[in-house]
């Protein structure tokens, strides 16, 4: 039987990035990012993504599955880290 309590989102591009490579999602503190997610195989960013204002886990996740589409099907990166990272150190 089904939990009644989970989401019925589909995350097929998470899936196929994790059930297709040793790779690995990380949510949570990026210093001196706050709230952050990362999908990357071994030392490889597939994508990075900074927590936008009153974004949900759930909104968070379905941005890094659709991220993770493009960057799987372009063999791109998509990195919202490391500018964001630039920026608040300045000039």
């Amino acid at each position: 039987m089904k939990n009644p309590f989970l989401s019925v989102a589909s995350f097929k591009h998470i899936q196929a990035f994790l059930d297709n490579s040793r790779g690995q999602i990380t949510i949570g503190e990026i210093p001196p990012i706050r709230r952050a997610t990362l999908a990357a195989v071994g030392k490889k960013v597939r994508v990075a993504l900074v927590c936008r204002d009153n974004e949900t886990v759930a909104d968070l996740l379905q941005r890094l599955d659709a991220s993770l589409g493009k960057a799987l099907a372009d063999n791109t990166v998509v990195d919202e880290v490391l500018p964001e990272i630039k920026r608040r150190r300045g000039p």
